[in-house]
């Protein structure tokens, strides 16, 4: 996708309507392989690489729930739609969005709370890194963690016709072609083709503006910050609590 010329924009979104991204796989931080967990965490600061930095211009639809990595990775695209509750199998999903790593007894790399200080602003930063604050979509758009919100009832003009509506389920994946007439698919769809009519070259000049210093730190830093991770998320305590909360997800998991 990044190579290709003919892409221009590209819409991060999730085939399940409940969880935009559930973050990173407990599973691979409890009990680690040290190589292993090395290669986790280098592949998570790769995407970071790429996506904050990608030539594309990049939109999360925020459907569902987006803690921790899920926050960060709708962090690192360009603009971001937050649905404000939809139905579910007759039940009302009401997304939430937010670093919440220090509940699960950890804390975000440097990298990824400082790209929430430059998102949502130093001191609101601050309370929700301490906190794991998980915030609901009119906070969220409050703090400007998302640029939009969007209601389950409202549409979108510029995708009501049939050039947008048949242009989305053209490109949407088989498990996604339901999400045609979805307000959020919707004004995610519309925002994509606004950045695709910018002059690449401009856009991502214009980007790189804010985002490539950060960029820059995080490989100058790579090493560093992986044996940092790798050497907190071995300690004893922390193992304790990633445990704790890995059973707790499986026995909530079999509830349902």
């Amino acid at each position: 996708v990044e190579s290709n010329p003919k892409i221009q924009s590209v819409i991060l979104a999730s085939s399940n309507p409940k969880i935009f991204s559930a973050g990173n796989d407990i599973s691979e931080l409890v009990s680690p392989d040290a190589d292993r967990l090395l290669k986790f965490w280098n592949s998570l600061q790769q995407i970071y690489i790429d996506l904050y930095g990608s030539r594309l211009g990049t939109v999360a639809a925020i459907q569902g729930h987006a803690p921790a990595a899920g926050c960060f990775l709708a962090m690192a695209c360009d603009y971001r739609i937050m649905s404000a509750g939809h139905d579910v199998g007759g039940k009302r999903v009401v997304p939430t969005i937010g670093m919440n790593e220090t509940k699960l007894g950890i804390a975000a790399p440097f990298w990824m709370g400082q790209m929430l200080v430059r998102t949502i602003g130093y001191r609101q930063a601050e309370l929700a890194l301490a906190m794991g604050t998980m915030f609901p979509p009119e906070e969220a758009l409050g703090v400007g963690l998302v640029d939009e919100i969007v209601s389950s009832q409202q549409s979108s003009s510029s995708t009501d016709e049939s050039d947008g509506g048949d242009v989305l389920l053209e490109l949407l994946p088989s498990l996604m072609k339901d999400q045609v007439p979805d307000p959020v698919m919707q004004k995610a769809f519309a925002q994509a083709k606004l950045f695709a009519e910018i002059p690449s070259r401009a856009r991502l000049e214009s980007k790189l503006v804010t985002r490539e210093e950060p960029i820059q730190d995080l490989i100058a830093k790579r090493e560093e910050d992986t044996e940092s991770f790798c050497a907190f998320v071995m300690e004893e305590a922390v193992q304790r609590n990633l445990n704790a909360y890995f059973e707790a997800l499986k026995n909530r998991s079999k509830k349902k």
